[in-house]
């Protein structure tokens, strides 16, 4: 056996500790680079101050002196003042920032460095720092505002496909081309793209046409919009992506002043063709919800926005759209009549949550029968113009469901009955549309094919504030990010804006017009609902298609084993050893409250709030129970955990 002396094993020791400084020191440089090659545009005045504060520092112990600080202040000054940018205006800025703060860190060298530093840290330390943020208010101001335009005339640009043949480009595609390939491209953003055509159809916008090289994926590249605004210096939300049919292809569009600052007035019902205009895109372009397509049948959507964000408004503007239109419009409001007040005398309206669950298995029945009736016409899909569809009296049918999480429980039968509306609801002329302010697939009872056949229409995610836990309700492919909103951005409040997702997939920030919703309420048409199917009987039992009615408690059912047909009972039966049996089949009848579902697992045994949160069939949300455990601790119905995070028992 073979033995090290203690010199080998230091030498060993010292060797591994060597490799895992190496290591470290290469991970902090690559991440401290990564750092300032994405953010040295908005940060330079900020890390001007670090250098000049870590070349004042140095140069004692490096022994430079204030002539060599003064060559290298003005040799980056001129870098600054020469260096290619967006405007002069910048690459003044930056050289009077190269200048004031390189003079600092000259001043301080010459005055002794290291010593200065601590002798005088106002005039050596603050004083720098502070002319740095005096400095950096109007970089920053340039970089994030956009001076206001007039509110242009929606103008569909059309982008001509390039030939094939050689051509000269025009000077704004050459513009662009070179922007992009130095900007966007060698900053390993978007690799793999090419411009190849830039037109610009209004000032402050720019379309352009990219080709992907072979092997480029196009679907990472509609997720990379915040990339491109920050390589190209431009504000959140500004980028937009558009595909062309053609996989090699797509369209982006640039807008660098934005059009929807101030608001988007109402102007009318914009419906036409089964689509209609809900919002409006930076670029001033209009964001469209679609309703039908021809040949297609009707489509749904997902409206999903935290409180005071604009949701109610896009329901009205939706609701307005749909009526003018002449389709028939059903609202359902769990809130008793909180969420769309305006419209309680206009549409036909199902406040309170058992009101809505009644409204959502009357569509179910409703969709079913129209199936029926159109299959017996020979219609393959609903179309309103269809002389067989008029004379069966149908007519296009929107229901509105807001704050649909109120009831759609996980792991009940609503929301089976809801997944199956929302997938077969295409052909028949009736379209769903929920609304909620909770971004969880809770919030849908959990039901990833009811999210995924709603968002295969249209969805309008609005400013977010949590995400919440569990599951995102966004679609996988959206694009964009809610969360980033803040409520105010530049003094402006955000209510309204978003993203609009439908099949174009444009990933631009979006604003839903301001209106009044009680004046609008007034002046649109009234158009009366006609159901093909009787209310329904709030005590009769879910049962979906192809199923069986649940037994009801306390009865039996007899089974008769020689009747059977499977072929183990009719070898039974033919070996004699069939016989009467009797089951008795004990339905479970769920707790009539949160309250009693409360108690009724706190009977079971302690049990904290995540875990009753966590539970499958928890039939409220995270603040709904928090504060349905605050009240049930008050009526000394139940005992507060001794520390936080504790289980809750029952009391007495």
């Amino acid at each position: 056996m073979s033995t090290r002396t203690a010199s080998e094993i230091r030498a060993d020791r010292a060797a591994a500790l060597g490799r895992a400084l190496t290591a470290l020191l290469a991970v902090t440089a690559y991440a401290v680079a990564w750092l300032v090659k994405r953010s040295w545009r908005r940060l330079l005045p900020v890390y001007w101050v670090a250098a000049e504060l870590a070349v004042a520092w140095v140069a004692g112990p490096l022994g430079l002196s204030w002539q060599s600080v003064a060559i290298l202040a003005l040799a980056i000054a001129a870098t600054a003042a020469g260096w290619r940018a967006r405007s002069r205006t910048v690459r003044a800025w930056r050289a009077a920032i190269a200048v004031v703060l390189g003079g600092s860190a000259v001043a301080t060298v010459a005055a002794g460095g290291p010593a200065a530093l601590a002798a005088h840290p106002t005039l050596t330390i603050a004083l720098p720092t502070l002319a740095g943020v005096v400095l950096g208010w109007p970089w920053w101001y340039h970089l994030r505002q956009s001076p206001p335009e007039p509110e242009p005339q929606p103008s569909p640009a059309v982008i001509d496909e390039p030939a094939e043949v050689a051509e000269v480009a025009d000077p704004l595609t050459a513009h662009w081309e070179q922007r992009w390939q130095t900007e966007v491209v060698g900053q390993g953003v978007c690799t793999g793209t090419t411009l190849v055509k830039a037109i610009e159809p209004r000032p402050g916008v720019t379309e352009a046409l990219v080709r992907l090289s072979p092997g480029t994926k196009p679907g990472p590249l509609f997720k990379s919009g915040p990339d491109v605004e920050v390589a190209l210096d431009l504000n959140e939300g500004a980028v937009g992506w558009r595909s062309t049919g053609k996989t090699a292809r797509l369209r982006v569009i640039l807008v660098e002043r934005s059009h929807i600052a101030d608001g988007v007035p109402w102007t009318g019902p914009t419906y036409a063709n089964g689509r209609l205009e809900l919002v409006r895109f930076t670029d001033g372009s209009p964001g469209h919800w679609v309703v039908s397509r021809p040949g297609f049948g009707v489509v749904g959507g997902l409206v999903v926005g935290s409180i005071g964000t604009g949701k109610s408004r896009a329901l009205g503007a939706l609701i307005a759209n749909l009526l003018a239109g002449g389709a028939q419009v059903a609202v359902g409001d769990p809130q008793n009549g909180q969420s769309l007040p305006a419209w309680k005398n206009v549409v036909e309206y199902h406040p309170g949550v058992e009101a809505t669950a009644l409204l959502g298995r009357r569509v179910h029945a409703e969709v079913m029968r129209r199936s029926q009736l159109l299959a017996d016409a020979g219609v393959q899909a609903f179309d309103e113009n269809d002389p067989r569809v008029k004379a069966l009296g149908l007519r296009t049918f929107g229901v509105v469901i807001d704050e649909c999480q109120l009831i759609l429980i996980p792991n009940t039968p609503l929301v089976a009955l809801m997944e199956q509306a929302a997938e077969t609801m295409r052909k028949t002329g009736v379209f769903l549309i929920l609304a909620t302010q909770l971004p969880q697939m809770r919030s849908l009872g959990g039901s990833i094919r009811l999210r995924d056949a709603l968002v295969a229409g249209n969805a309008l995610v609005l400013r977010l504030s949590n995400r919440g836990s569990g599951s995102t309700i966004l679609p996988d492919d959206f694009v964009g990010d809610p969360f980033a909103l803040e409520p105010e951005i530049d003094g402006k409040t955000t209510a309204g804006m978003g993203y609009l997702r439908h099949s174009n997939r444009v990933g631009m920030l979006c604003r839903v017009p301001h209106l009044d919703e009680d004046a609008v309420a007034a002046a649109a048409p009234r158009v009366p609902v006609r159901w093909n199917v009787p209310e329904i009987d709030p005590d009769s039992p879910i049962v979906l298609p192809g199923h069986r009615a649940p037994a009801t408690a306390g009865k039996t059912a007899t089974a008769i084993t020689p009747g059977a047909t499977s072929a183990v009972d009719r070898l039974r039966a033919a070996f004699g050893t069939g016989r009467r049996t009797t089951t008795t089949v004990v339905e479970q009848v769920a707790p009539a409250t949160p309250a009693d579902w409360v108690l009724a697992c706190l009977r079971r045994g302690p049990a904290s709030a995540q875990a009753l949160l966590d539970r499958p069939d928890c039939p409220v949300n995270q603040s709904q129970l928090y504060t349905l455990l605050g009240r049930l601790k008050d009526a000394h119905r139940i005992n507060p955990p001794a520390q936080r995070g504790g289980p809750f028992t029952i009391a007495g």
